[in-house]
């Protein structure tokens, strides 16, 4: 019996050991699109390109005053004889969006390639050069929105004129979409169109927008990688407030609102312990994990492996992005006493707060979670703004043909599906059935990341060159 027993022990470690070998995730399956013979050069295109942003750039459009942008993108699009539409948002004639369509032979399945034109503030003390000059140095052109997102929308705009001037034969719709106000939650932009004009928008059926970008030597030294958003997560913003005696700081109460505040900010920050793999997630680790050493190879591979997942939370603890598209998480934006006074026990204490929810959770009953919460502390919660997450499938024909030719255009690339903890104005068109899929298509760098919102915003001429091959290529690709 016993020789039995250690057998039967032997056969169970061996099982065990083939499964930790064996049963790993599904990455994705690209294969690089046979490059057709085009006569393009991709290389001057991108030094006209280079000009019209440095342009754009100095329009300065920081949270508004769009119309003067729109103006600049209609006349580009008009001189090469393409119709132009704008939308004005009702009693704000600045808030200006702006549509231009190719038609194709077909009623269905078309493409917008969308993008905002307001930027976000710059302090020009911060920054190396004028913030909204456009001031070019070498293959780089520094000004806010050279990525984020007058550069992205300057590629599309080349793509779209290409297909103009090529005279493709279009199977699909096309569209460029140049949008408002998506910096401040889209109040004069996308959700002002899908609301007023939802009619433009049928019979697409896929987006393109920012989200995602590529990357290098960013997750690891060496690496090169497109991550392609086809989710976000979801928003609630909060308002939390409580109130209580005031008092002398030298003397004070069991409990006053500064302190209820902290106890239940406190509690709050502990809500979110368990890290989820979602089936698309598990895909991002795996082909992180073709491309890492081993061992962590072995664990991205195997991320819901119960036997290695110890191992894979260690390493998402320690990074604040995998955190992110792995488990909701609160931010902390604000807090405030009023009145204030460093002697005095203030009466009244305010807290802002940055939710940010996974596919699946619903805003609703996490909201009353954080009330349930918020009850035994004596706060009132008031929500601001709940948009739930939105995902869009990335076995569509528009995600595979973009991921294609990204490793066409750029050889040896690993692409991959990204969630992205922030949101875009791709979250108002999956809400209408719009598959959408964000990617700068240019790989960045970490100092180009950075700049993004930040300081010295920069985009290189080279990356407007790959960002236009790409995307005209997807174009072409798709119409197939």
């Amino acid at each position: 019996m016993l020789r039995y027993s250690i057998y039967g022990s032997i056969l169970l470690l061996f099982i065990f050991i083939l499964y930790l070998l064996f049963s790993t995730e599904k990455g994705l399956t690209i294969k690089p699109i046979p490059a057709e013979n085009r006569s393009l050069d991709y290389a001057n295109l991108a030094e006209e390109a280079a000009l019209d942003l440095q342009k754009y750039i100095q329009i300065q459009t920081v949270r508004g005053q769009e119309r003067e942008a729109a103006l600049f993108l209609k006349a580009i699009l008009e001189k090469e004889g393409i119709t132009v539409r704008l939308f004005e948002y009702p009693n704000k004639p600045e808030r200006v969006n702006l549509i231009a369509e190719i038609k194709g032979t077909e009623e269905k399945g078309g493409l917008i390639l969308s993008n905002h034109m307001d930027v976000v503030e710059a302090v020009r003390s911060e920054w190396s050069f004028e913030p909204f000059e456009g001031f070019r140095q070498g293959d780089r052109i520094f000004g806010r929105g050279a990525i984020d997102m007058k550069g992205l929308g300057i590629m599309q705009l080349y793509a779209f004129i290409l297909v103009k001037k090529m005279n493709l034969p279009l199977k699909y719709n096309l569209m460029f979409l140049a949008l408002a106000d998506e910096e401040t939650r889209s109040q004069h932009g996308a959700r002002f169109l899908l609301s007023e004009y939802p009619d433009l928008f049928k019979g697409y059926e896929f987006m393109h927008n920012e989200g995602g970008s590529g990357t290098k030597d960013v997750i690891l030294k060496g690496s090169e990688i497109f991550n392609i958003q086809y989710a976000e997560k979801g928003i609630i913003w909060l308002e939390a407030y409580s109130e209580g005696e005031s008092g002398h700081g030298s003397t004070p109460h069991l409990q006053y609102a500064a302190k209820d505040m902290l106890n239940f900010l406190t509690e709050i920050q502990n809500v979110e312990t368990e890290f989820t793999i979602s089936d698309v997630t598990a895909s991002f680790f795996y082909q992180m994990g073709t491309i890492s050493p081993f061992p962590a190879s072995f664990v991205l591979k195997r991320n819901r492996n119960f036997f290695l997942k110890p191992l894979l939370d260690s390493q998402i603890q320690k990074n604040r992005h995998l955190q992110a598209m792995t488990k909701n998480t609160i931010s902390i934006t604000g807090i405030n006493t009023y009145p204030k006074g460093i002697n005095v026990i203030t009466p009244q204490t305010k807290a802002m707060l940055d939710i940010r929810i996974l596919p699946g959770v619903k805003p609703e009953e996490y909201y009353k979670k954080l009330e349930k919460i918020a009850k035994k502390y004596k706060i009132r919660l008031k929500a601001l703004h709940m948009e739930a997450a939105t995902v869009s499938a990335i076995d569509s024909k528009f995600f595979k043909v973009l991921a294609e030719t990204v490793s066409t255009v750029v050889p040896k690339v690993l692409v991959t599906p990204f969630m992205s903890p922030a949101t875009t104005d791709s979250s108002y068109f999956r809400n209408i059935g719009i598959k959408c899929y964000g990617l700068i298509p240019a790989l960045l760098n970490d100092k180009e990341i950075d700049g993004i919102h930040g300081k010295d915003e920069s985009i290189r001429v080279e990356h407007l060159k790959t960002g236009i091959q790409i995307l005209f290529e997807s174009i072409v690709n798709y119409n197939k």
